[in-house]
């Protein structure tokens, strides 16, 4: 049996799709926001904000600007670079690691008795860097290096090339501005190797 089509007008047919389309049942739930205000209110402050500095920076020539940013830049290079090269070469003096007692003497043996006397007392942390600088002291007035408060590891290393005073170097280096506490072995090293060392060394330095 044929049934005859009736005729439907577009328009209708489209609104009719739209009306049923825009029901509740065909729309996401709305989420909750909590943080819109909060935004919303930091933004309005901020965008008056960048508006100033827009208005502001258009007071300066481009030039200037381009320096300023420029010297920025170097700034940051120039206290990185600072950073890496303070890292890699600290000046060994003590004063640069904290007082201890004993540390205003420029007398290697007074030095050492100090280490002693420290050591006795458990602070052993203090003896090893007692012993550190008596012995840089005893490298310093056999020749070996030129003694300075502003001198650093890296440069003494550099002098003596010596395999035992970088061994040295790095145990001190460690507990004075890494913060390892020292141990007894690490004196039992300092004393058995400083002697060595400075033989060493003036021997060298006398070739």
């Amino acid at each position: 049996m044929t049934v005859a089509a009736a005729h439907v007008d577009p328009d209708a047919a489209r609104s009719a799709a739209q009306h049923i389309l825009g029901g509740r049942q065909y729309r996401a739930a709305p989420t909750p926001r909590p943080f819109r205000k909060p935004l919303n209110w930091l933004g309005d402050r901020l965008h008056g904000i960048v508006d100033w500095f827009g208005h502001v920076l258009s007071h300066f020539p481009p030039l200037l600007l381009l320096l300023i940013a420029l010297g920025a830049v170097v700034t940051a290079i120039v206290f990185a670079v600072t950073k890496i090269r303070a890292r890699r070469g600290r000046p060994y003096g003590l004063r640069h690691a904290g007082r201890i007692p004993g540390e205003e003497s420029e007398d290697p043996d007074e030095l050492e008795r100090f280490a002693d006397a420290a050591e006795r007392d458990g602070r052993l942390d203090h003896a090893l860097r007692l012993r550190f600088r008596a012995g840089l002291l005893r490298l310093g007035d056999r020749g070996a290096i030129r003694y300075r408060p502003s001198l650093t590891t890296n440069e003494v290393r550099r002098a003596l090339g010596s395999e035992s005073f970088d061994d040295l170097a790095r145990t001190f280096e460690a507990v004075a501005y890494g913060g390892r506490d020292a141990l007894p072995p690490d004196l039992d090293t300092a004393r058995r190797e400083w002697p060595q060392v400075v033989a060493r060394a003036s021997k060298e330095s006398r070739s």
